[in-house]
């Protein structure tokens, strides 16, 4: 009779674990992160995570976690895909940054032309979310312009009308591509985030190939081509080699 009682009160305590919420468990990590307990926090933020819930907030405390850990590879992915979710937050850059720091590799990126980082770095001011919400906004105010001009019967008024407007469709149109550029990098998984302390990378997608260089833990690749257990990998540098998939994970 003790043992059946027993069963039921372990059925009923890992009932109750279960129920937690993403909000206990977000609480929970939190409290825990207070403490100095980073393992209990980060297994409170990834229980979450596992639920199938992301955010930029996720992502950000778990990166702090494994910071604070000295998980230098752990860190810069999680920091990374927080950074994906809000491109905006100087917060989430910063400390991407400051973990980049203490890694080991420092890595050259190839200069690149000067119209393509300025473009780059308008759509990245903003997630893709804030850009649908502003093309929609412009979209409303072209829209009330061109109104205005048809109905106005001044001309200086109809003249100023018709700027407006054009400009506030042009914006939209701007706004809606930046809006698609931000979606594509959302769902773009080419980059990976180097997991082991040293790792050797091979000409050749064979572990007797020749080696060519070797990279350490945190060193952000981009993943060209899959070929079985091997991927032929890429350096902000152009440097490029084969390295098994176990040895990094994506962002």
């Amino acid at each position: 009779m003790k043992r059946i009682v027993y069963i039921i009160l372990l059925i009923f305590s890992a009932g109750v674990v279960q129920a937690q919420t993403p909000e206990e468990m977000w609480t929970k990590g939190n409290e825990a992160y207070a403490a100095g307990d980073y393992a209990e926090a980060a297994a409170a933020y990834h229980a979450i995570e596992n639920t199938g819930y992301v955010s930029a907030d996720l992502y950000y405390n778990l990166g702090n976690v494994y910071y604070k850990q000295q998980s230098l590879g752990k860190a810069v992915l999680y920091y990374e895909r927080a950074l994906k979710l809000h491109p905006e937050d100087k917060d989430i850059a910063y400390n991407l940054e400051m973990a980049r720091s203490m890694t080991t590799d420092k890595i050259e990126t190839v200069p690149e032309f000067f119209v393509t980082t300025w473009i780059r770095n308008i759509h990245s001011m903003a997630g893709a979310d804030t850009w649908a919400w502003l093309s929609i906004l412009l979209l409303a105010a072209g829209l009330l312009f061109a109104g205005l001009f048809f109905f106005a019967r001044r001309v200086a008024l109809r003249k100023i009308s018709f700027f407006i407007a054009l400009l506030s469709v042009l914006l939209c149109a701007g706004s809606f591509w930046c809006a698609g550029q931000q979606k594509s990098a959302l769902s773009d998984r080419s980059e990976a985030i180097i997991f082991p302390a040293v790792v050797t990378v091979k000409s050749s997608p064979d572990s007797n190939g020749k080696d060519l260089f070797i990279l350490h833990e945190g060193t952000k690749v981009v993943v060209l081509e899959t070929l079985g257990d091997w991927l032929r990998i890429q350096l902000a540098d152009g440097r490029q080699g084969w390295l098994m998939q176990n040895t990094m994970e994506r962002i």
